[in-house]
């Protein structure tokens, strides 16, 4: 009784770090009662899932802000501070003097 008692408890112990970690708790849940303590350890090695996915979103809107320009030959969207297009290889003029 006291081993089933145990593993259950490492079960929920195992689904609350999962949950906070960003994982499913039900089948963390399930996998520590499973594999009791060693379940355990497992999801405490694993990092968070939260972190990677705010820095990826936050790497994307840096990317994406930067300002672009359509190529007059082949209409594809390229750089602001492109010199050649890289879809056509259409150089482009000098840029113009800001008035």
């Amino acid at each position: 009784m006291f081993i089933v008692v145990t593993w259950l408890i490492c079960g929920i112990i195992t689904g609350i770090i999962a949950s906070s970690k960003g994982r499913t708790g039900i089948g963390w849940f399930l996998i520590g009662c499973l594999l009791g303590i060693f379940g355990l350890i497992l999801i405490a090695c694993l990092p968070s899932l939260q972190h990677q996915s705010a820095n990826s979103v936050q790497s994307q809107l840096v990317a994406d802000y930067r300002p672009t320009k359509s190529c007059p030959d082949c209409g594809e969207i390229v750089l602001q501070v492109a010199h050649v297009c890289k879809h056509c290889g259409l150089r482009f003029g000098a840029p113009k003097p800001a008035a």
